[in-house]
């Protein structure tokens, strides 16, 4: 056997190593990002029920599932393209903006099939899907750039990951809040605190999750590399 074929043969084990260290990391983003998803939406129900108000089972499981299924599809995406690919931070701010409209599309999708599977009442949207859709692609198109940025200088401190959250949160979550708030009166609606604090809650602190998922992800990643380091420099 030649010298070339004994290094292919040493490579293959290593590549599988590393495929299967990258499926792992993208499973333990999508289990993260599903608890997130159920502590966001619980988060919300008990908003409502300390502001009096009682859902019925099938809103919330409708909204449950909407909220695990945009929760799931928006932070995967970003992290892959941020924690995982190492992409430039322009390129995975682009590829940010593109998921959130699609994981907003795919997301009130479900909470439609779960609301006819459950006969919930459908509710009337106060922001038309394109709106939430274009402010979704803003939003998370610059907290992917963001993230990207951290990533890329190898931040390490959990500061910098949620301190960007908190900002985008704050920013954009409150603009949505305020716009959806608007369009209600518009619209004749008189939002009360209960429907304010679940959308600021939904709004702003989703965002802050997000970044902790993508933090907890580059604790996985460095883990990883530490171990495959150890690894390499054991003797044969």
């Amino acid at each position: 056997m030649t010298q070339a074929q004994d290094e292919l043969t040493a490579d293959q084990p290593v590549d599988a190593d590393r495929a299967g260290a990258l499926l792992r990391r993208i499973a333990f983003l999508a289990l993260l990002s599903i608890l997130l998803g159920f502590a966001i939406q619980g988060l919300i129900l008990f908003a409502k029920l300390s502001g009096g108000a009682m859902p019925a089972t099938s809103t919330i499981v409708a909204d449950l599932t909407q909220g695990i299924t945009w929760s799931l599809f928006v932070c995967v995406g970003v992290g892959i393209v941020t924690s995982i690919s190492k992409a430039r931070p322009f390129v995975a701010g682009l590829v940010a903006m593109l998921v959130a409209p699609l994981a907003v599309a795919i997301a009130k999708s479900s909470q439609k099939v779960m609301s006819g599977l459950v006969s919930a009442a459908e509710q009337e949207a106060v922001l038309s899907l394109s709106a939430i859709s274009s402010l979704k692609a803003i939003e998370y198109g610059i907290l992917g750039w963001l993230l990207a940025r951290l990533v890329q200088k190898s931040e390490i401190r959990a500061s910098r990951y949620f301190g960007t959250g908190t900002l985008v949160g704050v920013v954009f979550g409150g603009l949505i809040a305020w716009f959806a708030y608007q369009a209600g009166l518009a619209k004749g609606l008189q939002p009360g605190a209960v429907q304010i604090a679940a959308s600021l809650i939904n709004e702003v602190l989703f965002p802050i999750g997000c970044a902790g998922v993508i933090y907890a992800g580059q604790l996985v990643g460095r883990s990883a590399r530490l171990i495959e380091q150890a690894n390499a420099a054991k003797p044969a």
